[in-house]
């Protein structure tokens, strides 16, 4: 007998999705943007509070890298009006989305090679990611999630750690000193990403759970 087709997503039927407060187009060229990344916004504005200081006017540079429809990014600059956000991805109809949404600054990049330096604005206060982290096999991947989301940005290899390994240590170069580098990582991914942020040199290496209680974010700074 064979199995139907999981439903359509409802974003993708919508054409949109809430994320953060704010209502952003949705295509199937990209995710569907999940409560649980919303830890990596919440981290970033906390990061921008703490270190603001007295010139709360100054213009901090944020990397928003495999940005997808730029919710990450999109999130933080709403709540945050003096950060300029540029919004990296390898994917071009993702960046045409996150465009839609917004983004004013976008760059074609790969994250799985040494950054491009000269198409960036150098540098940066803080680097977020939500990286491809499902593991080519992984049996926990929903059918709907498998059927119609973008390939390209679920799978990070057999092991789904193939972008950690090339953000850690190579992008670390693009951030402040004490700039916040931040990722999000599959359930079972944190500590081993931990220990590479603090083999590349990371300090003050931390993981955050997410609304289930699984590791879901590891962070540190330079």
């Amino acid at each position: 007998m064979v199995e139907a087709d999981p439903p359509l997503p409802k974003a993708y039927e919508l054409g949109e999705w809430d994320f953060y407060n704010i209502t952003l187009k949705i295509t199937p060229d990209v995710l569907i943007p999940r409560p649980d990344t919303e830890h990596l916004v919440d981290l970033a504005l906390s990061y921008l509070r703490q270190t603001g200081g007295a010139a709360k006017n100054t213009r901090r540079y944020m990397l928003d890298l495999c940005c997808g429809s730029g919710c990450i990014g999109l999130a933080v600059a709403a709540n945050h009006p003096n950060v300029h956000v540029t919004y990296a991805d390898i994917s071009e109809p993702a960046l045409a989305v996150a465009r839609m949404n917004g983004a004013m600054d976008t760059v074609l990049l790969n994250a799985l090679n040494p950054p491009q330096s000269e198409k960036l604005r150098l540098p940066y206060d803080l680097l977020l990611c939500n990286p491809p982290y499902v593991a080519e096999e992984d049996v926990h991947l929903e059918a709907s999630v498998r059927s119609y989301e973008p390939h390209i940005a679920l799978f990070g290899g057999k092991d789904g750690l193939d972008f950690y390994r090339s953000l850690l240590p190579d992008w670390l170069s693009l951030l402040k000193p004490g700039g916040l580098f931040a990722v999000e990582t599959g359930f079972n991914q944190a500590c081993a990403v931990s220990r590479m942020a603090i083999n590349a040199g990371l300090r003050g290496v931390r993981i955050i759970k997410d609304y289930a209680g699984h590791d879901r974010v590891v962070h540190g700074h330079i």
